[in-house]
């Protein structure tokens, strides 16, 4: 059994006719998908020309005409569970890997043993760095897979934790700010076989030479991530009109193709509305990502601008679409009427959802013991998020170039440390605030601290 990853700028993304062509060079007779192909129908053309047997799993939209494959696999085929719909493309291979052992077993097929329970770290790893809601199927996955994450076994995992600063229990934050990225970076660059080869490592000194690799790949990502951001941010000044526009969409002839998603990611949070992002592909076709806020689903939005893209599939919080240059104006404007038919201009201002007013006198142990029993968070099981009133600062220091730390108290008298992310000191206003914030443990060298994350604060009129 060979693995086939495709090239981003060479092969395309996804299931292409381009990878078909490369993945048949090593498997004549049956390729298996994971996270990709359900709506590929030139590729899957191609395969059956080649007399290659396909079997698709995906947790994509499908299309509305069926493939003609040996399977398919896709919790979003028509008459499947509701809990399962928005399982990750890697919870749908396990449960596939589980299929097949079942049925092995059903069929006395004998063969050696096999404990799926210890690659839960890397269904974990997947469905976190995936960004599907954390409910259901998805939550037990990665609470289970987050314990056997935390044991490091792989030496690949061990490698890249050690280098990505993760010495401590593991969360799902961990997964999405440091551990996802540096995997990402080499298919986002180009070529993911490094990935691959760090996971699959025996050797700590081959994976820490790995994890080195892809340390630096990860920073020249966001180094051209950064400089796309700027260009885009230009242009959505020079060309948007934010007080009427419902979404954004932006585009180069050189953006590089592997940082659009992420761009458009943070496009999307720092203006909340929908962003598409298109850079010009080797063909000479723009392709990109799209990112969506809540009450929105790009697949419905990008349907009904159809007739302006050559293709496009994803979920509802996140897409990727081709079209032509000469459809990139049409396509503007009807992704903004989609979106107006949708949302009002007052759902354009990003909101925080209050779970309510307490003090920090009751962020107390118990607190933060059944705290720990919602977890993992993530997208669709979110932190908690409280507001505390006459708060007033012990100390404010710098943390890092563009945050801050230190410790705050309320009227109950007890004090709690914070983190602010992208606040400096000199940007609080003057006290007494109120405090936007959602409470967790810090795990730090050893340690571990209850800690406030603020997300936003105000002047309070409570003395």
């Amino acid at each position: 059994m060979e693995c086939y990853l495709p090239h981003r700028i060479d092969d395309g993304y996804g299931l292409t006719p381009e990878s078909i062509t490369k993945a048949n060079a090593t498997s004549k007779d049956l390729l298996i998908t994971v996270d990709c192909g359900i709506t590929s129908y030139e590729a899957v053309a191609m395969a059956k020309e080649m007399g290659l047997d396909l079997i698709i799993t995906d947790h994509h939209t499908p299309g509305a005409e069926p493939l003609e494959v040996v399977a398919v696999v896709d919790p979003k085929l028509p008459g499947a569970p509701a809990e399962i719909q928005e399982m990750a493309g890697v919870g749908v291979a396990f449960k596939v890997c589980q299929a097949f052992l079942k049925y092995g077993h059903e069929m006395n097929f004998g063969g050696e043993d096999t404990d799926l329970s210890q690659g839960l770290d890397l269904v974990a790893l997947g469905t976190v760095a995936d960004i599907v809601p954390l409910l259901h199927e998805n939550r037990v996955l990665v609470k289970h897979g987050l314990a056997i994450l935390a044991q490091q076994r792989r030496p690949g995992m061990h490698a890249l934790c050690e280098i990505a600063g993760v010495t401590d229990e593991i969360s799902t934050p961990d997964i999405t700010y440091r551990l996802a990225p540096r995997i990402n970076a080499t298919g986002r660059m180009g070529d993911p076989t490094d990935s691959l080869r760090l996971l699959e490592s025996s050797s700590m000194v081959t994976a820490s030479e790995l994890a080195r690799v892809l340390d630096q790949q990860n920073k020249e990502r966001q180094t051209i991530e950064e400089a796309v951001v700027k260009d885009a941010e230009e242009q959505i000044a020079r060309r948007c009109d934010l007080k009427t526009i419902r979404s954004l969409v932006v585009w180069s002839d050189n953006w590089h193709q592997g940082v659009v998603g992420i761009v458009a990611s943070r496009l999307t949070r720092r203006y909340h509305r929908p962003s598409v992002v298109l850079t010009r592909d080797p063909s000479g076709q723009f392709t990109g990502s799209a990112r969506s806020i809540r009450r929105l689903n790009l697949v419905d939005l990008l349907g009904e601008c159809s007739d302006s893209l050559i293709r496009f599939g994803g979920h509802a919080m996140a897409a990727g679409l081709s079209l032509t240059e000469d459809k990139l104006d049409d396509f503007c404007r009807q992704f903004d009427d989609a979106v107006k038919r949708v949302l009002g201009i007052e759902s354009m201002k990003p909101q925080l959802n209050v779970c309510g007013e307490v003090m920090f006198s009751e962020l107390d142990r118990f607190f933060f013991e059944e705290l720990k029993m919602l977890e993992p968070f993530g997208h669709g099981n979110p932190e908690p998020v409280f507001i505390s009133r006459g708060v007033y600062p012990d100390n404010i220091r710098p943390a890092g170039t563009n945050h801050s730390r230190g410790s705050v108290y309320d009227l109950s008298g007890a004090h709690i440390q914070f983190i602010a992310f992208a606040r400096q000191p000199q940007d609080f206003p003057p006290p007494p605030w109120d405090v936007v914030y959602t409470p967790h443990v810090n795990h730090f060298n050893g340690s571990a601290f209850q800690q406030v994350r603020i997300l936003d604060l105000r002047n309070s009129y409570v003395q």
